[in-house]
């Protein structure tokens, strides 16, 4: 039987790399990734990106590769 922590890692190893596009809000920033619900374990260096000062409201994170979109 396995114990409710190998089921919490399980359940972050199928997070890695499944959500490659998040839009974020206003509300959100300052952005940075990995953001608060990334599981730290599996989590690269925080990164801020400075989406609000992107010309098409993106910006991508340069260790996982995630896209970000601005909603305004």
């Amino acid at each position: 039987m396995a114990s409710q922590g190998s089921s919490d890692k399980e359940a972050d190893y199928k997070k890695l790399n499944i959500t490659n596009d998040v839009t974020i809000t206003r509300n959100e920033l300052p952005l940075h990734c990995p953001t608060n619900v990334s599981a730290l374990w599996c989590a690269h260096p925080k990164v801020y990106l400075a989406i609000e000062n992107s010309k098409d409201g993106t910006a991508r994170c340069p260790y996982c590769g995630t896209l970000y979109h601005l909603q305004d």
